[in-house]
């Protein structure tokens, strides 16, 4: 078996040919049951999770061009999930599980504390 995703991974700028991964250092991002939340975690532990990875990755969502390009990835993973679900790869139980993460990846820059 080849090289693992994140070990192919060559980040843009100066940090070229740097292979990092953030995924193994964190623990599972904290989803909520249902969108509408049930109080035991906030938009705020969300958003905490995903700036934790892009600092250890020495980005940071209240950058916005990173901010966009997160947005896009994730709304980019709902079209996958979209076509899965429509394949019969998931059903729509599952679907909408991942489609919630979706929607929590998108809203996260908007929740991550700015300093000014």
């Amino acid at each position: 078996m080849g090289p693992s995703l994140a070990a192919r991974n060559e980040p843009s700028g100066d940090r070229r040919g740097v292979i990092r991964s953030a995924a193994t250092d964190n623990t599972v991002v904290p989803l909520r049951p249902t969108l509408a939340g049930d109080g035991s975690t906030t938009d705020h532990q969300v958003a905490a999770w995903w700036e934790s990875m892009f600092l250890k990755m020495g980005r940071t969502l209240t950058d916005e061009p990173t901010a966009e390009a997160h947005r896009i990835t994730a709304a980019a993973f709902g079209l996958l999930i979209d076509g899965a679900r429509a394949s019969g790869v998931i059903d729509d139980s599952q679907a909408s599980y991942l489609a919630g993460m979706a929607v929590e990846a998108i809203r996260a820059p908007d929740f991550v504390p700015r300093t000014t």
